[in-house]
């Protein structure tokens, strides 16, 4: 009985211990990432990717931790380490191929949180940069999860670098159309929107083909205001325009 009670307190105290370590390690992880996310000496970017970081490099010690305090020697975990990290090495190189790319996003910032980016073929608002995935609300309004490896091997164009951007809008008019008044009123229109920036709009004709032309507007919006800006002005030159194609 004495011998039972004594193992049946031995495993509790070891079970205290493990709860102590898991539930210490998980509040650390998440309060030095609360740090570093709240550091004024780091863009968002840098935030986002050194917080998840962190907190992944503080979970893998408690656990670490946690397996030494049920007796694991540890100059036998380390070796069994290794070797486990090896297998796990070269079964997850896609991974550790993510994990490089993620640094390299960081280091020479291509596009930084909240950048409107097209890359990887998607479209969209940079959400969150971690250590493995690129997270974007794309222009339809779903989330897109890109893995940090392909992006930086592939090309990736920034529309949020420059304050202003560029619209370019075709409509195909009927053939009956008037095309000198409907250049006029495509400007007209273009001008008087709030979100295209003072004296930018200019419309032209881009072809004309067997009586049928199609004129070109070309205006600069602000890069935060694109993409509200083109839909509007579609739909103001529909209106405008009687028979006017996209």
């Amino acid at each position: 009985m004495v011998n039972f009670l004594s193992a049946l307190t031995s495993i509790a105290t070891v079970l205290v211990k493990l709860v102590i370590i898991i539930v210490a390690g998980l509040v650390i992880a998440s309060v030095v990432a609360g740090i570093i996310r709240k550091s004024k000496k780091l863009d968002d970017t840098a935030k986002s990717f050194f917080a998840n970081f962190a907190s992944m490099a503080i979970k893998i010690l408690t656990l670490i931790t946690a397996l030494m305090a049920l007796g694991i020697p540890a100059a036998t975990f380390v070796t069994v380490l290794g070797s486990v990290g090896l297998a796990v090495g070269l079964a997850l190189q896609g991974a550790l191929a993510n994990f490089a790319g993620g640094i390299l996003i960081v280091v020479f910032h291509p596009f930084r949180i909240g950048d409107h980016v097209t890359m990887g073929g998607q479209t969209g608002i940079v959400q969150n940069i971690s250590i493995f995935y690129t997270t974007l609300l794309a222009d339809d309004n779903t989330i897109v999860t890109l893995p940090n490896g392909t992006l930086t091997n592939a090309p990736i164009v920034n529309t949020s670098i420059d304050d202003a951007r560029r619209i370019a809008l075709e409509f195909a008019l009927p053939y009956d159309a008037d095309v000198e008044a409907a250049k006029k009123i495509v400007l007209d229109t273009a001008a008087a929107n709030n979100l295209v920036l003072n004296g930018t709009p200019s419309v032209s004709v881009s072809s004309h083909v067997a009586d049928k032309a199609t004129i070109k507007l070309t205006a600069f919006a602000k890069s935060a205001d694109y993409a509200k800006a083109v839909d509007e002005l579609k739909k103001s030159v529909e209106a405008a325009v009687p028979g006017v194609e996209k």
